[in-house]
């Protein structure tokens, strides 16, 4: 095969396919490409902030897990009013040994149902479950301070029923909770939050969460939760509030 020369030695081939190259994005540039871009979004975004405390929601109880798999900080949160609310901003502190603070969920860019809870009953309590604290330092305790309550209020929440989930043990990723999940509703959910909570007696062992992707009116799906602590021999409970109020 002969290659043709210009002038100045360069191959017509050459030429042909610089244009071509140019405009292709290898993997490696499109990922650097769309890290930076990730980056610029999450400089834009405000971390949370809760300057005055909820009038009528309370965090009742709060735990904090910690095994080989990360940590967890569960939240019982308890309404006072004969309302239903839509979203409640959740400020958690994590102190460690001395009670110096090792965590807070205040970083630009969390996933919105790790920094808020949403559909919290009337008169009622919802568990609220953070699945990924990274605490720099070992976790003791932890305070939560509830925020004002972010749009409108709901008239009604949208009903989701949960079986009674059941725990198997996976050989590959250990203990994990399995049920299903029903949306009753006219409003499909979106992104839902299933949270499992392991008690024996009254001290919270072991919490984990599953998130449903679509769950279109009168749809079931199945939920898999996998565990921070052990829930072996424990007490389950289970909720999934609705994300999409209307």
């Amino acid at each position: 095969m002969s290659v043709r020369l210009l002038a100045g030695g360069l191959p017509l081939l050459l030429l042909v396919l610089a244009p071509l190259l140019s405009g292709c994005e290898s993997t490696q540039a499109k990922s650097a490409r769309l890290e930076r871009e990730g980056a610029g979004q999450l400089a834009g975004e405000r971390g949370l902030v809760v300057r005055a405390q909820n009038r009528d929601v309370r965090a009742v109880s709060t735990s904090v897990l910690q095994d080989e798999n990360g940590t967890a900080v569960v939240v019982v949160l308890r309404n006072r009013s004969a309302r239903p609310l839509g979203r409640v901003p959740v400020a958690i502190d994590v102190s460690g040994p001395g009670g110096r603070s090792v965590y807070r969920n205040d970083t630009p860019g969390l996933d919105p149902s790790l920094v808020e809870a949403t559909g919290v009953p009337a008169s009622g309590e919802l568990v609220w479950v953070n699945d990924q604290v990274t605490p720099a330092g070992a976790p003791k305790r932890v305070e939560a301070r509830v925020g004002a309550e972010r749009g409108a209020d709901p008239r009604e929440l949208p009903r989701i029923t949960l079986t009674q989930p059941r725990l198997i043990q996976d050989r590959v990723t250990g203990v994990e909770a399995v049920g299903r999940v029903t949306n009753r509703s006219d409003v499909e959910q979106r992104r839902l939050v299933v949270s499992c909570v392991a008690r024996r007696g009254d001290k919270v062992v072991a919490a984990g969460r599953a998130i449903v992707a679509r769950l279109a009116p009168g749809k079931s799906a199945s939920f898999h939760v996998f565990f921070i602590g052990d829930p072996g021999g424990a007490r389950l409970t289970v909720a999934a509030p609705p994300t999409v109020i209307e």
